[in-house]
């Protein structure tokens, strides 16, 4: 009797570790043959000087989050007037924001996620969740260093702080692995001044969303994403996907559904082409180097943890993750 006790025991802490474990190779499809370490069929996509491997849901995977429900990106909420994004009280504070949930929807913010307006343009620290009606104050970095005004017809009272009415985009990569690994306002004012200078959109405020001005960086970032949106739209499988340029791996992200991975996907590639446009060279790293990398990650919860701590982030729902970033050292 005490033996199948233990054997009860062992079963059920087995269980709990693979739910929680959801992130690895026993419910995601890898991009490489264990034999080989070479890209499967069907699992990479390259163009130019970005390379892109994708990770795919194994039947598992969707059973575990059969009834997560759906999320609204921050920027459809903008389009669809359900967030309200504000200054602080009393006079607001560079490095936080409130953020009010104005509708029966849960919105997911992702850590990267740029507003525009207010007393400065602002890009967000980590990913979060806003439930309905929801109000949630939000770590934010600036990414426009040169003002420190609301904007024209834009003075709301000192209650209610100065709004911000515009989703941008996804910043570019480098900026965002320099808020997972440098921490620093410093820091992310720097990658934003190099990135302006290399596209030639420098503004009197240095604003990152002036990028955006460029007619040649806009046309490069559309010829890539026409590329890589064709071949992920095909696949309805694909949950996360593994970025490269040159000899360097970019980042990689992952999301607990097809779904939420989809909604989000046209703003994560805007992340990744842009560091590919800014600073990208032809690909050189081997399958073998990236297959190590996800293996690394993909190994187990603990080890996957302890590697997010310095390098990536996760956003939980119920002590499972269904979004994870992680970045090279």
């Amino acid at each position: 009797m005490k033996t199948n006790k233990n054997f009860l025991i062992i079963a059920l802490v087995m269980i709990a570790f693979n739910a929680n474990a959801q992130f690895n190779t026993t419910n995601l499809s890898m991009p490489f043959s264990d034999a080989y370490k070479t890209a499967r069929d069907g699992y990479v996509s390259s163009y130019k000087k970005i390379k892109l491997y994708y990770i795919k849901a194994k039947p598992s995977l969707i059973d575990e989050f059969k009834g997560i429900g759906k999320y609204t990106t921050l920027e459809k909420a903008f389009e669809q007037k359900k967030i309200s994004v504000r200054e602080m009280p009393s006079g607001g504070s560079v490095n936080e924001l409130m953020f009010k949930n104005v509708s029966k929807d849960t919105i997911i913010i992702g850590m990267g996620d740029i507003v525009k307006g207010g007393k400065q343009d602002r890009v967000i620290e980590k990913d979060a969740l806003i439930y309905p009606g929801q109000s949630l104050p939000m770590t934010v970095y600036c990414v426009e260093h040169g003002r420190w005004t609301a904007a024209s017809g834009n003075n709301d009272s000192y209650t209610a702080g100065a709004s911000f009415s515009t989703y941008h985009s996804n910043i570019n990569n480098a900026v965002r692995k320099s808020i997972v690994q440098e921490r620093s306002q410093s820091a992310v004012w720097d990658k934003v001044g190099l990135i302006n200078s290399a596209n030639g959109t420098e503004t009197s405020t240095g604003t990152y969303t002036a990028v955006t001005q460029s007619a040649n960086y806009n046309a490069e970032v559309k010829a890539y994403k026409d590329q890589f949106t064709k071949a992920i739209a095909a696949d309805p499988t694909i949950v996360g996907l593994l970025a490269v340029t040159g000899d360097r791996i970019i980042g990689c992200d992952i999301y607990a559904t097809p779904e939420l991975f989809k909604s989000n996907a046209p703003n994560l590639l805007n992340s990744y082409i842009s560091e590919a446009v800014y600073n990208g060279k032809n690909v050189t790293i081997t399958d073998a180097e990236v297959s190590k990398f996800l293996n690394n990650l993909l190994a187990s919860d603990a080890k996957q943890d302890k590697m997010l701590e310095n390098n990536g982030r996760s956003l939980k729902v119920n002590g499972k993750k269904i979004k994870l970033t992680a970045f090279d050292k």
